[in-house]
């Protein structure tokens, strides 16, 4: 039982660090500062906690019902980088051409957060 709560409170903390590192990208997406290197940055930690809080929720589901099977694999996480390219796109005003180099930082943002995960080792 106290490792279900311990699980379960990993889970509530990585869900608070989430939504607060989202309010943070969205608040930079609102009022940007025209600081690049910011948002890039409030990106890169958006993304560790997307990690995060998918491996307390995998945690969480698990304890839950240890008798499921655990689906193996790796995640595209292609979707996450469209995503991070769109916001990088739209915080620097929505420039025409910028399309490729917009998908490569995104890709460079979620590749190193997907290294920096303790699941990645």
């Amino acid at each position: 039982m106290a490792e279900l709560v311990s699980v379960e409170s990993k889970y509530r903390s990585a869900f608070e660090d989430f939504s607060r590192k989202a309010q943070r990208v969205q608040q930079l997406t609102e009022h940007p500062t025209g600081n690049r290197t910011e948002f890039e940055a409030a990106l890169l930690e958006l993304e560790k906690a997307h990690l995060a809080y998918g491996e307390a929720r995998d945690a969480l589901v698990r304890s839950l019902a240890p008798a499921a099977p655990v689906l193996a694999g790796k995640d595209d996480h292609r979707s996450d980088v469209r995503t991070y390219a769109e916001l990088l796109w739209e915080s620097a005003g929505r420039p025409t051409g910028t399309a490729e180099d917009d998908w490569q930082r995104a890709e460079t943002i979620v590749q190193t957060a997907v290294d920096a995960s303790p699941c990645a080792a």
